[in-house]
């Protein structure tokens, strides 16, 4: 039966919300004279290097000094540093791994060696030996991985690996090339098929027709069911095939 109509893959999902950008006021509004987030009031004890260290409601410790804060609360630290010269920084660890934020930049590393960048313009993330681009304007997604790239646009999806090329438009044509030919499908069902003997046509009424290399008209091939085939003599038996093993196997043992 002809094959019908179909759509092709969706838009690449949208970027995410991009990371807030980090300015030394951000910063600064957590050193003194200000008391950190969640500090208990008239906590604040001296401490080394001109220091303060403050003890938090929900458990754990606020450390203010001129320049720097950081927190340690919950198998979590915080440390964030306003420098003048310089775009600030804030670092957060846990156990899950680290994350580095500074400007609107955020580098997240985890235990397992996950790596993600974050930026408005996009993302990147590697997972082993894969990685994944993730670029916002225009909506652009590239997995790379050991086989192949993979590009998935506004326009469709295409798989490039070391000998085939695949397209899957929007559209839902489909287009295939590789070693041994290319192949076109089209959404009413129609497909095209190049070979180096000539090229096979699939009508979208189910018609098909070829034609060979060096021939101009088409031929017109006939939907006909395969005749079974004729099994080359009388079935064999468990123990006449084991026995063929068993001689096969002696064979390629001898010397």
């Amino acid at each position: 039966a002809p094959v019908g109509p179909r759509l092709g893959p969706p838009p690449p999902p949208p970027c995410g919300p991009p990371p807030r950008n980090l300015t030394v006021g951000d910063v600064a509004m957590g050193l003194p004279p200000f008391a950190p987030t969640g500090a208990v009031p008239n906590s604040s004890l001296i401490i080394q290097d001109g220091g303060l260290m403050w003890k938090l409601k929900g458990g754990g410790w606020a450390f203010q000094y001129p320049d720097m804060v950081a927190r340690v609360q919950q198998g979590r630290t915080q440390i964030s540093w306003a420098r003048q010269s310089q775009a600030p920084v804030s670092v957060d660890m846990n156990n899950d791994g680290i994350s580095y934020h500074f400007g609107s930049t955020v580098v997240h590393r985890s235990v397992t060696g996950e790596l993600i960048y974050e930026q408005p313009s996009g993302t990147m993330h590697q997972m082993h030996n894969e990685v994944v681009y993730h670029w916002c304007n225009p909506n652009i997604v590239v997995y790379q991985t050991p086989n192949g790239m993979v590009y998935y646009d506004e326009g469709g999806m295409t798989y490039r690996g070391a000998d085939d090329l695949a397209h899957y438009a929007a559209n839902g044509e489909v287009l295939y090339q590789g070693m041994g030919g290319i192949t076109r499908q089209f959404p009413d069902g129609s497909a095209n098929i190049w070979t180096d003997s000539g090229v096979l046509y699939r009508h979208a009424d189910g018609m098909m027709t070829y034609t060979p290399v060096g021939d101009k008209q088409p031929q017109v091939l006939q939907n006909s069911p395969l005749l079974a085939e004729k099994f080359p003599g009388p079935p064999l038996s468990a123990e006449q095939v084991l026995g063929m093993v068993t001689k096969a196997l002696a064979a390629a043992a001898a010397p």
